[in-house]
């Protein structure tokens, strides 16, 4: 078991910090908490974490925030501002995050505590500080909501089947991220996995890159060449910007799923595979499907499993994690020392919508790291467009009015809500879902699902379906 020497390295950076154990005692203090509550590392090691007062803001009076009800798991995690109140009753507003670890097998909690009541002062706390605690591939999705963590909990499950899985939002939200994420978790994991953006090539080059050619067969096939299906053989194929694909390339991909077969530009020799498809969209592919633009087949074999990420004006409250990891990022790529925001430029970055997501946000810090010279971002080292009012207004009218929304509001076919157990994916609602779309037949509805015939048999005998 870890002991106090062991978070030693959190000692005096200038966020709070403590450790909590199963019985809800404190295992660690930092300096900075001692500040915020005046109460020294002496007086509250060993003792129940109710001694800290956590207020609610949004409470009126403020009423106490339940941080045991944390780590018993009644709630997932802590994502959200807090009132501190310390013991001459002065109150401070805090960011709260945490991470949960296991420590032989003990399940504990590291909570990180930000000061923004006047500046944004915080180390960056991100996957870099947690690397001793977590090593997954999911922790470099960062954030904090509660929707981040029944997407955590999403891609674990992905990773567990061979399903084929669709990850639906708005760019820059990180699909690739969690592309990366499932495919790492997965048996499939020390196998090759091949990125392909679908949007970036013409239909006559993607459907060389997909799938190969032989020498001659077009001008400048000097030689023959693999496509990206038989690099990924064994292993996952990211297929991004699925929605752009022409009507030829969107029947040879489900030929590639239905028979798991490819042939090679200028050649008719069949050739197998074995692989994972992950696909990813901007786009609402229902709406595609409607117009005739998408093939219907072809989504309902690509969206067995969908997993929607979330624009980041919908996790607002996770702004100062990201704004913290992309200010240590920078500061190890530029050799600066920047120590975070001053309170105006925090205030301007909470109160932008962020039509392109985090990786405005991303674009906006490095922005700021070029003319920042100081200690703190401030005001004016921001981008213009998120630093006047009249450019924020017109670019979060233009997100209203192109309705973003649209995406986010589609329900999936599978809701998590009806995944409570791991190994549990294929629910009785998925089967008769994939079924109807394939007019019952039971072939094809285990080739989309990754299993055998004979298991979806039992499946179905399972769920009283037979």
């Amino acid at each position: 078991m870890k002991t106090y020497n062991s978070f030693l390295e959190f000692e005096n950076i200038p966020c709070g910090v403590f450790v909590l154990d199963k019985k809800f005692n404190v295992a660690f203090w930092n300096n900075e908490m001692t500040r915020l509550f005046d109460i020294t590392s002496k007086e509250i090691i060993g003792k129940n974490i109710s001694r800290a007062v956590f207020l609610d803001p949004k409470s009126n009076p403020y009423l106490p925030l339940n941080i045991i009800s944390c780590i018993d798991g009644s709630i997932g995690s802590i994502f959200k501002s807090a009132i501190i109140r310390n013991s001459n009753n002065i109150d401070t507003l805090v960011f709260i995050s945490a991470k949960f670890f296991k420590d032989d097998q003990e399940k504990r909690m590291m909570a990180f505590v930000t000061d923004i009541s006047s500046e944004i002062t915080c180390k960056s706390t991100t996957e870099s500080d947690f690397a001793f605690l977590n090593d997954s591939p999911i922790s470099k999705i960062i954030g904090n909501d509660e929707r981040f963590i029944n997407l955590h909990r999403l891609i674990e499950l992905a990773s567990e089947s061979t399903a084929n899985v669709m990850i639906i939002g708005e760019s820059g939200t990180g699909k690739e991220l969690v592309s990366n994420a499932i495919h790492y978790l997965s048996d499939r994991k020390d196998k090759a996995f091949i990125k392909v953006n679908c949007s970036a090539l013409s239909e006559s080059l993607l459907e060389s890159e997909l799938f190969g050619h032989v020498k001659g067969s077009y001008t400048g096939a000097y030689k023959d060449k693999i496509g990206k299906f038989e690099a990924a053989n064994g292993g996952t194929i990211f297929l991004d910007e699925i929605g752009e694909i022409s009507p030829m390339i969107q029947v040879k991909l489900l030929r590639v799923i239905q028979e798991r077969v490819i042939e090679r530009v200028g050649d008719n020799k069949e050739i197998k595979v074995d692989i994972r498809i992950i696909a990813a969209t901007n786009r609402n592919l229902r709406d595609l499907v409607t117009k005739g633009i998408f093939r219907e087949d072809l989504f309902y074999r690509l969206n067995v499993f969908p997993i929607y990420t979330v624009p980041l004006r919908d996790h607002k409250t996770d702004i100062p994690l990201l704004v913290s990891h992309f200010i240590e990022k920078f500061n190890q790529q530029t050799g600066k020392s920047i120590k975070g925001m001053t309170e105006d430029a925090f205030r301007i970055i909470m109160d932008y919508c962020f039509p392109g997501n985090v990786r405005e946000l991303e674009n906006a810090i490095e922005h700021a790291f070029v003319l920042c010279n100081k200690p703190l971002i401030d005001y004016d080292d921001l981008p213009q467009e998120i630093r006047s009012t009249n450019s924020r207004i017109g670019l979060c009218a233009e997100v209203k009015s192109e309705n973003y929304f649209e995406i986010r509001n589609v329900k999936p076919e599978v809701s998590i809500s009806t995944i409570p157990f791991k190994r549990k994916l294929i629910t009785k609602e998925v089967i008769e879902n994939i079924l109807q779309h394939n007019n019952e037949n039971r072939t094809e509805t285990a080739k989309i699902l990754g299993i055998s015939r004979v298991a979806l048999w039992k499946k179905m005998k399972k769920f009283g379906m037979e």
